[in-house]
């Protein structure tokens, strides 16, 4: 478009010149004939046609060259706004991966961190490891007696605290001295001293047969319904035989007299008793009865099971009483039940006081030590 303006320019300006040159390169006798038509044209219009058509064409080629470059201004405006807009996008699209692959890179190396910390955690504790067994490899070979030994001990803690069972507790004791005796390291023997105390402590508590009460109780829970319950039957005096009338007329005096002492005492009758009285029981109350001796005697093994003295003689006091007042005392099974009752009151339950073994800390310097930490102060 800009060529064909400049040479439709170039034309208009060729043509204008020569026309001009045409105009001041005629004679003057031309000039003279053009003068003279020139005038009744003048006076007819005063411009001629082709110079208008030239005006015009240059007004037109104009018009067009501004609007052109109006078009052509608006499309460059347009390629570079779209041209700065692809630019915009194609530089957001390369940050993008930029800022990713550098997010990437530092999680990469967050990632490289923790994991060399881990790994050298990892070593530190392989490097642990590895020095408690070669500890355990030149370890003297009386340290697996002595880890049984620390075994037993534990094993006897339970037994004593857990299970309130001495005897069982003195026996494992014993078990872990005849250990460090096999072990015949004279190093060892505060450890045989803190045993023998131990088993000393031990020995001095009164062991209770807490399996064989239990056991007890049970049985006379079971022995309840069979139990006779006391009717308070009462026993009235025999009818005196004085009174009897006798079959002779001859003592028809002495008869009436009797019959009519016996007239009389029908109507007051007093009888005496030479017993205390026992409470009535209606035989449907029997089955409460029985189950509130039961509950009682529950509540000692409870009480039992809890080292609790007062509780469990209280139960078996009460549980007795109740026996005593409502069943039948001249039965076998009656007096059975009491005097298991009387023998199972005077239990005495003991509580072991001793808190810890004197010999656990040493058992433990033994097994982490390989011997004991005072033993080797006093050879230095």
């Amino acid at each position: 478009m800009d060529k064909n303006t400049q040479e439709s320019k170039a034309v208009a300006t060729t043509e204008h010149d020569e026309s001009i040159d045409a105009t001041f390169t005629e004679t003057p006798q031309a000039n003279s004939t053009t003068s003279q038509e020139a005038k009744p044209a003048s006076s007819g219009g005063g411009v001629s046609w082709g110079f208008l058509f030239n005006l015009v064409f240059i007004l037109l080629l104009l018009f067009a060259t501004a609007t052109g470059g109006f078009y052509l201004y608006q499309e460059l405006t347009q390629q570079q706004e779209k041209t700065v807009a692809l630019a915009k996008q194609l530089q957001q699209g390369l940050d993008d991966p930029r800022t990713r692959i550098t997010h990437l890179e530092q999680q990469q190396r967050t990632s490289e961190n923790q994991f060399d910390q881990k790994l050298a955690q990892l070593q530190a504790k392989q490097n642990e490891v590895q020095d408690q067994v070669n500890k355990l490899a030149q370890r003297n070979p009386n340290h697996w007696m002595a880890e049984e030994a620390k075994y037993l001990v534990r094993m006897a803690g339970n037994k004593l605290w857990l299970e309130k069972d001495p005897q069982t507790a003195l026996s494992l004791l014993e078990a872990a001295d005849d250990r460090i005796e096999t072990m015949k390291d004279p190093s060892l023997t505060p450890i045989r001293k803190a045993l023998a105390r131990d088993m000393s402590d031990v020995a001095a508590i009164k062991s209770t047969d807490v399996a064989g009460t239990v056991l007890s109780l049970d049985t006379i829970i079971e022995r309840l319904p069979k139990l006779k319950v006391n009717r308070s039957e009462s026993k009235i005096n025999a009818r005196d035989d004085s009174l009897q009338v006798t079959e002779s007329i001859d003592d028809w005096q002495t008869n009436l007299a009797k019959s009519w002492q016996a007239l009389i005492e029908e109507f007051v009758i007093i009888r005496k008793r030479t017993t205390d009285p026992a409470p009535l029981l209606a035989p449907d109350q029997q089955w409460y009865l029985v189950e509130n001796i039961r509950n009682k005697l529950l509540q000692a093994q409870l009480a039992l099971f809890r080292q609790d003295q007062v509780n469990y003689r209280q139960s078996v006091t009460l549980a007795r009483k109740w026996i005593f007042q409502y069943f039948a005392l001249d039965d076998n099974k009656t007096e059975q039940t009491l005097a298991a009752l009387d023998a199972l009151a005077t239990l005495e339950i003991q509580s072991p006081t001793i808190e810890q073994f004197a010999a656990t800390p040493l058992l433990q310097q033994l097994v982490s030590n390989g011997s004991l930490i005072k033993a080797r102060e006093t050879s230095l």
